[in-house]
């Protein structure tokens, strides 16, 4: 990441126009899923052989939130928010089993536990093959610093690196115009750096997905907990936390396979 914060204003703007969407239930989610033929004509790629992997759960505490809009024609929204970063290579894991064949790697995320033939597994890969969409900001935990940004439109993926979070800028480089849209994203106004084990400025999950069946409370329950076990469990959270000041220990220690690529 640069030296700037999150700076895609086009991005940006869209994505808190989704995520009010969805919150509020005011938009038809036909319009959420109207550029995604845009976004596979213009994004090249390679197809890659889908593995099936089911990760560890975490067992710490985190915020995280599930809201739907009105369904169309049975599709509906869900939000997923969290305040811990995603293991990279379990959320990897779980891309892989949503209907992306461009922009994924090659690699073998080998999945913990899973059994193929297993009814709730099966359950949620079904869940998961009909998500049409999923965008949002993204935390990575080979990263303390990077704000990345998922997009996933039909068959395509792309994770883009927006520039830092606004956390790990001092406030007098902050826009003036812009300090309270900054820290309507943070975790608490205050937030101090060193104080990352109890605040987390302005680094989150937050994913809005649109497809069938997601209007459904079961099912927001069962991709909350697929994207859940994605997230550090205590044990590699404190290990994140030793390793924050280091980016080049956290890049070793949680080895990200997927290609981010720069904004703008």
């Amino acid at each position: 990441a640069g030296g700037k914060g999150v700076v895609e204003a086009g991005v940006v703007d869209d994505h808190r126009d989704a995520l009010e969407a969805a919150k509020e239930g005011q938009k038809s989610t036909q319009s959420f899923v109207n550029d995604q033929s845009d976004h596979d004509s213009g994004h090249q790629g390679h197809d890659h052989s889908h593995s099936q992997e089911h990760s560890r759960r975490s067992d710490h505490d985190h915020s995280h939130a599930h809201v739907h809009a009105s369904n169309h024609a049975g599709i509906g929204t869900f939000v997923y928010q969290a305040r811990r970063p995603f293991h990279p290579r379990r959320l990897t894991a779980f891309l892989k089993r949503l209907p992306i064949v461009r922009g994924l790697p090659e690699t073998q995320e080998e999945i913990v536990n899973y059994d193929k033939e297993d009814k709730q597994q099966l359950a949620v890969d079904n869940i998961l093959k009909k998500v049409l969409r999923s965008k949002g900001f993204t935390w990575c935990a080979d990263s303390n610093v990077a704000a990345l940004y998922w997009s996933h439109a039909g068959s395509s993926f792309e994770m883009q690196c927006l520039g830092r979070w606004w956390a790990t800028l001092p406030r007098e480089e902050w826009p003036p115009e812009a300090v309270s849209m900054i820290l309507a994203d943070f975790d608490d106004a205050d937030h101090l750096e060193e104080n990352a084990s109890t605040s987390v400025g302005d680094r989150r999950q937050e994913v809005v997905f649109i497809g069938q069946g997601l209007g459904d409370s079961s099912n927001q329950h069962s991709l909350r907990d697929e994207l859940d076990s994605c997230l550090l469990d205590n044990e590699e959270w404190d290990s994140f936390l030793s390793q924050r000041e280091k980016e080049n220990e956290l890049q070793s220690t949680f080895t990200n396979p997927l290609n981010v690529q720069m904004a703008g």
